[in-house]
């Protein structure tokens, strides 16, 4: 790898990074679902804890009806994987912490991130959602049931 590939694939670990970290802030009570799924592709899928796909514009169903009166997503490892120029895969460990449990459930966001042509900005292609562990009694155990260690719980 020459020397200008290195600093693109810095750049854009910087830039996905963002991504991910704009959505944890975004990801709370009252969220702002349109901010959220601007950081999508708009053809890229969001897939839900319970293994259900949607179109990032529907995300607002992963919480069921039922929203925490308080969360707040905290990202721990990431790790991004370049596959090409304009494609990254990328796994990202979490914690979330709500009114109920703290923490109130734990997992793996799993992504691809594709470089959009014509600005160079990268976007969420396919977000999976993956619940570890959740609180008897949280959020998370509340609105889908304790989880096993795959998507869907």
């Amino acid at each position: 790898m020459d020397s200008t590939t290195r600093e693109q694939q810095r750049n854009a670990r910087a830039d996905i990074t963002a991504v991910m970290h704009r959505y944890a802030s975004l990801a709370r009570e009252n969220a702002d679902w349109d901010a959220m799924a601007a950081l999508f592709a708009p053809d890229a899928l969001y897939r839900l804890p319970n293994g259900v796909a949607v179109d990032p514009k529907r995300m607002v169903e992963v919480v069921q009806g039922n929203e925490a009166k308080y969360i707040r997503h905290h990202i721990t490892t990431i790790d991004i994987t370049f596959v090409g120029e304009a494609e990254a895969h990328s796994e990202a460990f979490y914690l979330a912490v709500t009114d109920r449990a703290s923490p109130d459930h734990w997992g793996m966001w799993k992504d691809v991130f594709r470089r959009r042509e014509e600005d160079h900005v990268w976007l969420i292609q396919d977000r999976t959602i993956f619940v570890d562990g959740a609180a008897p009694g949280g959020w998370y155990a509340t609105v889908y049931g304790m989880p096993g260690a795959t998507a869907g719980g």
